[in-house]
């Protein structure tokens, strides 16, 4: 089997650590590098345990891996940065490369519309990596009328409305399906990682948002289901494991990966509930702003600013809706390219700043 090539941006994360396993496993790949922002030590034993060829840094930027990228030309690079960098990311690794597998909504959520330019000006494939979106492009077919996300409703989805001021960080960062980073963890609390990934299906999948439908699904095994105008539906479950959808990315159409476990049906309940918009109200934020990109860049780079805020100490959790709703209600603009949107992302992280002070 012909050895393919990979660059995993932001290596040192939950998703680049897991695809390290997952290429180990199968084998036929071969990591000509991994990007770190500041864990050289963990880059470093992760090199040395997974034969990655070369660290590159990616606290001062990311020219380094621009002009990397540009050079070696891998066939796969997977992009598993958070926040808005990972949209230039994303654009260049199109560019430069035969399949991108993207676990970074947020190149989708501000950029959708450069990302598919890119897609069009190249050969490049576009392969999500995120569980339910995966779960989606598996079930896919022309007779979709229209989708189901599920969410796991995040670590605080049985606390008490009146509770909610008082969550610490250590309380929100206690998810209660997945293993993943702080940011995407508190996201999930809040919901807004939920918004992001309505918004993202849209782009991947031609739909409006009126078209996607979340649920709260506590047992985390159904991880979308797709709606057939013929009246059939199709569910995708499996348990919760991010290896399966990477070593999916990375070896489609085919299924190289084992990992023979399974739900046992018999002692399996599936249970699926509404998604409150008083207890996640930054959630219902994205289907307000579905077409306007500035407002969604607004949404992504106030949250930035909000779960880095609430960290610190500085906000409440309650707040971070709050601060989403002021900054997406002022910031407006028709981007027009990958700058303007810099532009505006610029101007969200300030405005969110300063509504925090106000606070």
């Amino acid at each position: 089997m012909v050895e393919r090539t990979v660059v995993i941006v932001g290596m040192t994360g939950s998703m680049g650590s897991q695809a390290l396993e997952v290429i180990k496993k199968m084998g036929s790949f071969r990591v000509l590098a991994g990007t770190y922002h500041s864990s050289f030590d963990k880059a470093q034993s992760l090199a040395k345990e997974y034969a990655v060829e070369k660290l590159i840094c990616t606290k001062d930027g990311y020219e380094e891996l621009e002009a990397f990228l540009e050079q070696r030309r891998p066939d796969i690079v997977m992009v598993c940065i958070p926040g808005f960098a990972s949209l230039p990311v994303t654009l260049k690794a199109l560019r430069t490369s035969r399949r991108v597998l993207l676990a970074s909504k947020e190149a989708l959520v501000c950029g959708g519309w450069l990302v598919k330019e890119a897609m069009k000006e190249t050969s490049c494939e576009l392969i999500p990596l995120d569980s339910e979106h995966s779960a989606v492009m598996q079930l896919y077919e022309p007779s979709v009328e229209r989708i189901l996300l599920t969410s796991s409703g995040g670590a605080l989805r049985d606390w008490k409305l009146e509770d909610l001021d008082r969550a610490k960080p250590e309380d929100v960062l206690r998810h209660p399906v997945w293993k993943m980073g702080k940011r995407i963890t508190i996201d999930s609390a809040t919901m807004v990682n939920k918004g992001f990934e309505v918004l993202e299906a849209c782009e991947l999948f031609q739909l409006q948002a009126s078209q996607v439908e979340v649920l709260i699904h506590r047992e985390g095994l159904v991880h979308a289901a797709v709606f057939l105008k013929d009246g059939t539906i199709k569910m995708h479950l499996g348990f919760p494991d991010m290896r399966v959808p990477i070593a999916y990315g990375l070896t489609y159409p085919d299924r190289r990966y084992e990992h023979r476990k399974w739900p046992n049906f018999a002692e399996t309940q599936l249970r699926f509930q509404q998604v409150e918009k008083c207890r996640y109200p930054a959630f219902y934020l994205a289907y307000q702003i579905e077409n306007d990109y500035a407002k969604r860049t607004a949404y992504n780079a106030a949250d930035e600013v909000c779960v880095e805020a609430f960290l610190q100490g500085r906000i409440r959790f309650t707040d971070i809706a709050r601060v989403l709703a002021k900054v997406v209600e002022k910031i407006e603009g028709t981007p027009r390219d990958l700058q303007d949107l810099k532009d505006v992302d610029e101007a969200s992280r300030k405005l969110a700043e300063e509504v925090i002070e106000w606070l």
